[in-house]
């Protein structure tokens, strides 16, 4: 109770804050999301609603008492009703018309969804008009890297604890969800343990980190930028995170080819002397340093599944994507269009204690939308994420770190999923690189788009 007594506390402080000053409320709602443990910002509230929902949904809400906010929101709506009633119109019909999952829990799963999407516009419309917020923000996200950073070394590397996973489970007086945390005795490709620091999960901290990355490699002069990209890559790399890792290096080389064309030829040099060098080093330390990178290599070679089975590597499989597939698929046999349930993979772990056995953690966006929501949902689901991509690049200028952010947000959902706050954490970074790059006059609210 008096845990729950400060979470209350906290709610009611930023609701405070949100009133006398909207910039101030989303500054400490991306605060808590950047520095507060997932577990907590995830406990019930009220109406079984998460802390972070009530959040998101107080700092929107407190905004509409400023008339020039009101204003701004009703321009947007008017721009984009359309999409927005079709939209929540489907949403709706997805959650009535689905099986499985009660009503009440896909309620509460979809309001989640759409105070995410509305905080994360709100988060927008205080930066498209402004470069003062958006370099706050990312003085914020300089600082939770370091912080993950730092976490990591102390906490996961060098005492081989991670507070934030069961201790905090053990504090908060709950159940330990063993399929969902404490991934710090895990391992992956040659790491004796995978990092999760304060997300809750390794695949939310690289995701997360993913999304923010190409900020880091876009033409701009943040100070030791090259340091931040390392800390983010590295944090990545701990992580574990195939998914993360493979969109990693994809983002690293069309960026640098993008920041550096100038100096391709140099590139190709440099690649070349290397492998020249590798040709004329001995044959027992070829095959040391061959031993020392293969489970790190084994581990992004997802496809292999006979290189996973050597290097002992377990985790999802091209064969195993297939059969879960086929799963799928049966799933749903009996409501193709409606699927189980927005939010049954967690719904069927509470109730069975016990990963599904033949989905598992749903390793795709694909699965788990196809399974949750049916194919009407999974289509709605690719709509609103293009609906997005379109918004911005109406009128963004700088192409390439805006493709950059979503090129690795869409490999990585297909290769795992959706993490709880990845989305958020996308739509931060197009919003920040929107307000720091040269762009036109024209503001991204006026642009119609059809549904």
């Amino acid at each position: 109770m008096a845990i729950k007594g400060l979470l209350y506390l906290y709610v009611l402080f930023v609701a405070s804050v949100s009133l006398l000053s909207y910039k101030k409320g989303i500054y400490l709602i991306w605060i808590s999301f950047l520095f507060i443990p997932t577990i907590i910002l995830e406990q019930w509230i009220k109406l079984s609603i998460p802390m972070e929902v009530i959040l998101m949904i107080g700092s929107v809400v407190s905004e509409f008492r400023f008339k020039e906010r009101r204003v701004i929101w009703s321009e947007f709506f008017v721009q984009n009703k359309k999409a927005i009633i079709v939209y929540s119109f489907v949403s709706l019909l997805i959650v009535f018309f689905s099986q499985t999952v009660p009503l009440g829990t896909q309620l509460r799963n979809l309001l989640t969804e759409m105070a995410m999407l509305l905080f994360s516009l709100q988060t927008f419309l205080l930066l498209k008009d402004n470069e003062r917020p958006a370099k706050t923000l990312m003085i914020m996200l300089c600082c939770a890297v370091v912080f993950n950073m730092v976490y990591c070394l102390f906490f996961e590397m060098l005492i081989g604890i991670n507070p934030a996973g069961l201790p905090l489970y053990v504090v908060l007086g709950i159940a330990d969800n063993e399929f969902i945390t404490d991934m710090i005795d895990s391992e992956r490709g040659g790491l004796g343990f995978r990092a999760q620091t304060i997300y809750r999960h390794s695949l939310s901290l690289g995701q997360y980190m993913l999304a923010i990355l190409p900020l880091f490699l876009m033409k701009n002069r943040l100070f030791l930028k090259y340091v931040y990209v390392l800390l983010i890559c590295s944090l990545i790399v701990l992580s574990g995170s195939r998914s993360a890792m493979v969109p990693m290096f994809l983002i690293l080389f069309l960026g640098e080819m993008n920041n550096f064309k100038v100096h391709f030829r140099k590139f190709v040099l440099v690649v070349l002397t290397v492998i020249v060098s590798l040709n004329f080093m001995p044959d027992k330390e070829l095959k040391k340093i061959n031993k020392e990178i293969e489970p790190f290599i084994a581990s992004l070679a997802f496809w292999d599944d006979q290189k996973q089975y050597e290097n002992k590597i377990d985790g999802s499989s091209m064969e195993m994507r297939f059969n879960q597939f086929d799963a799928a698929l049966s799933e749903i046999a009996d409501n193709p269009f409606f699927g189980r349930g927005y939010g049954y993979r967690d719904y069927y772990i509470v109730k069975h204690n016990a990963l599904h056995p033949e989905l598992l953690g749903f390793e795709s966006v694909l699965l788990l939308q196809l399974v949750e929501r049916g194919w009407l949902g999974l289509l709605l689901y690719l709509i609103m994420i293009y609906y997005i991509y379109k918004l911005f690049s109406s009128s963004f200028m700088d192409k390439m770190t805006f493709n950059l952010i979503f090129l690795g947000f869409m490999l990585s959902i297909v290769m795992t999923g959706v993490r709880p706050l990845s989305l958020l954490f996308v739509c931060l970074s197009c919003s920040i690189a929107y307000a720091t790059s040269q762009r036109p006059k024209e503001q991204l609210i006026d642009s119609s788009l059809p549904v």
